[in-house]
Order: C-alpha cells, then structure tokens, then sequence
C-alpha cells in the first residue's frame, strides 16, 4: 500500500504541471467554466495516477501502455475543453508533450548520473524532487514561448496548412519515443539518451521557430490578398461609375437634341396660336418621358458610391435591392473602415443571392446613427445554412473561414463594437453596431 500511495502522488504531481500548462495560453477559450474544465481535468488526472500507480505496484507491466492510452485520451479531453481549431490544438499539444518528454528525460538522466544504481526506479520523492527542479528553472520561458506561438498560430487562417503541418513535429516524436521507449536505469543512464532527447526538443525549436516565420508570410500574404480584392472593389466601383457617367452624358446629348426638336414644335404652336394642340403635345410629351434612374442613397459620397454599385449589380442580377441610409456627410467614424465592412457585407449578400434557385432574392440594406453608436444591418436571401466552426463562419466558395466577416469582426472590435451573424428562414443577418465614442 505504501508503494502504491507513493507512486500514486509522484504520478499526479509529477504530471499535473504539465496539463496546467497546455491549458495556461487557452484560459479565456474554455467551452466551461474553469471549475468545470479543474474538474475534467482532475478526473481524469486522478484515473491515470490510480491506474499507473496499480500497474507499478504489481510489477510495472502495462505501464508503457497506460501512457500511450492516457496520451491521445488527453488530447481528447483538450479539445473538448477548449474552443478553438483542433489541428492548430494538436499542433500545439504536440510541443508542451515533447517539453514533458525533455523534462522527465532530463531528470532521469541526472538523477542516474547522480545515483545510479542498476535496480533504481523513476517513480520516487527523489524523482519527483529532480523534475520539479528542472520544471522549475524551464517553464517560465517555455510558457511565454507557447503564449507567443499559439497568438501567432491562432492569428492565421491557413485550414489547409494546419490539417498536415503538425505531421512534421509528431513524427520526430514518434520516432525519439520508440527510440527511447525503455526509462530502464541501464538505459536512461547511456548518454545518447540524454542527448536524443535534448536534440529532439532543439529540432522542435527549429521546427517551430521556422513555421513562425513561415506564418509571418502568411500573414502578410493574407493582407496582400486582401488589399488586391480591395483594389479589384474599388476598381469595379470606378468602372460602374464611369459606366453611369458615359450613360448619363449619352442620355443628355440624347435629351439635348430632342429637346431643341419640341422647342422648335412648341414655337411653332405658339406662332400659330393653337393652344390646344400645344397642350395635347406636352400631355404626350410628359407621358412619354422616362422614369428617374439616378437613385440616391445617402449624403456621404463613399458610401452612396458602394452602395450604388450592389445596386446596379444587383437590378442586373434579377436581386430586389432596398436601403435605407440615414447618415451624415461626413462618418463620425473612419470612412475607409466602414466602407471596408460595407463593401464585405454587400459582397457576400450579392454572391449568395446569385446562388438563390427558384426563390426571389432580396437584400435589404439599414444605416443610422442613433445617439453614440452607428448601427448597420444587412439581410439577404440565403438557401443553404451557413456552417460555423467555433464561432467563425466558414467560407461556402473556399477552404477556411470567410475573410469578409472575419475583417468586419475585426474592423467592430477596433471600435469597442459587436457583430451578429445569424440565419433563420432562408435569411441571412448581418448586423453591427461601433461605438463612436472610443
């Protein structure tokens, strides 16, 4: 009983750092809370502890298995504790696991080197007393590390990088583990042992320290990305307005030439002294002018120019377009950046109206100020229900998240704002509110 008791409290305190650790960068990315998530994880902690102290008690055979299952058995339990992507969790659980291998390595080796004996185990208070020492010294930098890369690795949106990348550090893993898989004293106490197990941690570095430059590209690729479907935006809402202007002075040439006909016709009346006549002519004449094509939305030039265009595109698509703006000249907010979130939004309205089949489709457009906040509310016809994934929206035309909700999220948090995307009925919602007193 003794043995087990002792072996039982090396297990749980010799391990629980090491969870507290993998949960430390995802604090505020709890699915439950924190007590709920203490818990899971204490359950869980305290099973594998009971189960690894039983095994050693008798002998030790099966402990090498109960490892290999509480491991991936953990990582469940990771996932469902914390929201956030998986692969990019895996990605990360796979550096604080090979941390834990380097310090339970480490100490084994010194503690052999120390005082070795051919019959010594790994699982006693002097066992314990080495990896805290080492756990001790590491961990403040190993943790800032792990916060430095997981804000890095959650600020990019790569699905497809992260579904394989973390194949590369799991299989140097894999490799070092089944090498190294005997913690005999005869084994630990060989140098190479120590040493594949500190070049193993430095090769994770390397790994990881490259990837985090490669996710700088990425990153600056996205903008660049971003800034050219901006351009191809603007780009689009100038040819839409020279578009408008050609027609516009096509139509007053037009209307210049006829009008000087009817003023010859009306003169003509006139020297003639029919009235009647003349009066028939302007009733017919007025009956026969067309409709007002130029609508206008709003006071502010910028914003009457995007929203002039969805229209266009819009009445050309066959789409029922209606807005609604009421705002100043001049935004009490950044202009580039509210038009940035128009343009988004009306973007992705337009595209999943075009995908409507048998349906009317609609977008339905709402902007005011009202005291310190500007509202801004856009509905459309949407047939399929959007996919979320950790309270993102997925794209529906590529692999990942959509990047026009995600940069009007980003655009909203800049000015203490919030978004609200939801879909009920065919009908997708769209709205946000900014706060202009920031």
């Amino acid at each position: 009983m003794e043995r087990f008791l002792a072996v039982f409290c090396f297990a749980t305190a010799g391990t629980l750092p090491y969870r507290v650790l993998a949960y430390y960068p995802f604090r505020k990315q709890l699915r439950f809370p924190i007590w709920t998530v203490i818990l899971i994880i204490g359950i869980a902690q305290l099973t594998q502890s009971f189960l690894y102290a039983l095994l050693s008690a008798r002998g030790g055979n099966g402990v090498t298995l109960i490892e290999g299952i509480f491991a991936p058995a953990c990582f469940v339990i990771y996932c469902i504790c914390i929201r956030a992507d998986r692969w990019k969790i895996l990605f990360l659980y796979v550096f604080v696991f090979d941390y834990i291998s380097l310090v339970w390595g480490t100490a084994r080796y010194l503690e052999c080197l120390l005082f070795y004996d051919p019959d010594m185990t790994f699982d006693t208070l002097r066992s314990m007393a080495f990896q805290l020492i080492i756990l001790g010294v590491t961990v403040p930098f190993i943790a800032l590390f792990l916060n430095r890369t997981k804000d890095k690795v959650f600020s990019t949106e790569a699905p497809t990088f992260w579904r394989v990348i973390w194949i590369l550090p799991t299989l140097t893993t894999l490799i070092v583990q089944l090498y190294n898989g005997n913690h005999t004293a005869e084994n630990v106490h060989q140098l190479r042992f120590f040493l594949s197990y500190i070049l193993l941690f430095l090769e994770m570095f390397a790994v990881y320290y490259v990837l985090i430059q490669a996710l700088d590209v990425i990153l600056h690729e996205a903008a660049l990305e971003e800034k050219a479907a901006q351009q191809e935006t603007l780009l689009a809402l100038q040819r839409t307005q020279y578009s408008q202007i050609s027609r516009y002075m096509d139509e007053t040439r037009q209307a210049r030439h006829d009008l000087s006909q009817h003023l010859r016709l009306i003169n003509q009346y006139l020297n003639t002294g029919d009235q009647d006549a003349l009066r028939e002519y302007v009733e017919r004449y007025q009956d026969a002018l067309p409709p007002e094509k130029n609508v206008f939305f709003c006071k502010n030039y910028a914003v009457n120019t995007i929203v002039s265009y969805y229209y266009e595109e819009a009445l050309q698509s066959g789409i029922d377009f209606s807005a609604g703006l009421d705002l100043p000249e001049e935004l009490p907010i950044s202009e580039p950046e509210f038009c940035s979130m128009l343009g988004n939004l009306l973007e992705n309205a337009l595209l999943s109206c075009r995908d409507t089949v048998g349906a009317a489709p609609f977008i339905r457009v709402l902007a005011k100020t009202q005291g310190d906040t500007l509202l801004l509310a856009i509905d459309n016809t949407c047939l399929r229900e959007p996919t979320w994934e950790d309270g993102k929206l997925r794209s529906s035309r590529h692999d990942g998240f959509g990047l026009g909700t995600a940069s009007v999220r980003t655009i909203a948090s800049h000015h203490n704002g919030t978004v609200f995307y939801t879909w009920a009925d065919e009908v997708f919602y769209a709205s946000v509110s900014l706060a202009l007193s920031c």
